[in-house]
């Protein structure tokens, strides 16, 4: 049996930037975008946006960590947030 190799530095930064500094941007793109499309008052959408994109977070950092490649994940993150300014561009036309 091989043994067994343990990740360095360059293997898990990637992964800890992704799930911090990805998942924040993916977080918010997402809190504006549901304050803007919400039919409801300003600060309760705010509310309701923000306590859900904290399991959003949560998830994001989940993934980070369960996906193999570093690539898609980044990719994810990429797409995920370019999501939320597609629909908030489209509503606001």
């Amino acid at each position: 049996m091989p043994a067994r190799q343990e990740p360095d530095w360059r293997t898990i930064a990637p992964r800890m930037l992704a799930s911090t500094v990805g998942a924040y941007g993916l977080c918010y793109a997402w809190i504006c975008a549901a304050v803007r499309l919400l039919p409801m008052d300003a600060v309760d959408a705010n509310i309701l946006a923000t306590c859900l994109a904290f399991i959003l977070f949560v998830a994001v950092i989940l993934r980070a960590f369960a996906v193999r490649s570093v690539t898609r994940i980044w990719s994810e993150l990429l797409v995920g947030t370019a999501l939320p300014f597609a629909l908030m561009l489209g509503v606001a036309r």
